[in-house]
């Protein structure tokens, strides 16, 4: 199934290739100094400003694949914590500090 996302994923990003060889400024506000300079984004690095802009360009279904994704991970994440939490407990890690002394 991973393989049917990565497909989706690649075929939206060969059509904004596509695009972006018509010679037509998809990303116009991306070379303009006056908004790449924004206060809200004075916190985010290239790569990040890059990352919203490639996330911007997906179509309505692309996007959808995007966040099906992130929410599996940080649902796979919550799992390892809840282990990792159960683990604790149960090798009495999380004891109150007081009573060990």
């Amino acid at each position: 199934m991973p393989n049917k996302y990565n497909q989706t994923i690649k075929d939206e990003y060969m059509e904004l290739e596509a695009m972006e060889q018509e010679d037509s400024p998809q990303m116009w506000h991306a070379n303009d100094p006056d908004l790449a300079q924004q206060p809200w984004m004075k916190g985010f690095t290239q790569e990040d400003i890059n990352a919203m802009y490639q996330l911007g360009a997906l179509s309505k279904n692309g996007l959808i694949v995007e966040i099906k994704k992130i929410f599996d991970q940080a649902y796979s994440i919550g799992l390892q914590e809840a282990k990792e939490l159960s683990k604790g407990k149960s090798l009495d890690i999380f004891a109150n500090t007081s009573r060990r002394k």
